[in-house]
């Protein structure tokens, strides 16, 4: 059985795309740029809030412009992370039971380390994370695999003993790239053809059937 399961955050574990979405919506009206749908959200996010905003915005900015847009994203999203964000269906049991069974659950999000670490507070008071990581400075966002080793130092764990859990390719591809059994979830941000191709170990449809690979 595994020791450990690292998982991603939004999409994974968290539904905030209305956040998101209604966040950056207000940034672009208020400099009279067109607004995007839930679906084009989708496929913005995953890569970090930087990623995000250059593919909402115009891409004719100047660099200028780009960080002012990029901050009032930042301050706008800060102050509406929780409004409509909530967790996946059986979320919160299945998280709860990990803990129950000494499964060392840790989280690994593209979303900055000064947002994840108190949304996954605000959302998971009484569930034990051995560690929570967001983007960081000076460390390779995903997919890139540092975080992952990193995390696995941490808890004296061989790459064997862990799976990687997420909703896109750039999930899939951070486990892959770490050497780690990867699990893609269907109920995310992106298609299971996208998690396929991205190399994804196991695709589950519910959050129930994690307990099923742990026992395999």
């Amino acid at each position: 059985m595994k020791k450990a399961i690292i998982f991603d955050l939004d999409g994974t574990l968290l539904d905030t795309l209305t956040d998101i979405m209604e966040s950056v919506n207000k940034v672009l009206e208020k400099h009279h740029f067109p607004t995007h749908d839930l679906d084009a959200y989708k496929y913005f996010i995953g890569s970090g809030i930087g990623v995000l905003t250059q593919k909402a915005f115009p891409q004719d900015i100047s660099q200028a412009d780009f960080e002012l847009y990029l901050g009032e994203v930042m301050t706008e999203y800060e102050s509406r992370q929780t409004l409509k964000t909530k967790p996946y269906p059986g979320i919160v049991a299945m998280l709860e039971k990990l803990n129950d069974m000494g499964i060392k659950i840790s989280i690994l999000s593209n979303k900055p380390d000064e947002f994840a670490k108190p949304t996954v507070a605000h959302f998971f008071p009484n569930i034990k994370f051995e560690v929570v990581f967001g983007s960081r400075k000076n460390v390779n966002r995903k997919p890139a695999p540092d975080a992952v080793f990193e995390i696995l130092e941490i808890l004296n764990l061989e790459k064997s003993e862990c799976f990687f859990v997420g909703d896109t390719s750039t999930d899939i591809r951070t486990g892959v790239n770490a050497g780690l059994e990867t699990i893609g979830v269907k109920w995310g941000f992106r298609t299971e053809e996208e998690l396929r191709n991205a190399g994804a170990t196991h695709i589950i449809d519910t959050s129930n059937e994690i307990f099923q690979l742990l026992e395999s």
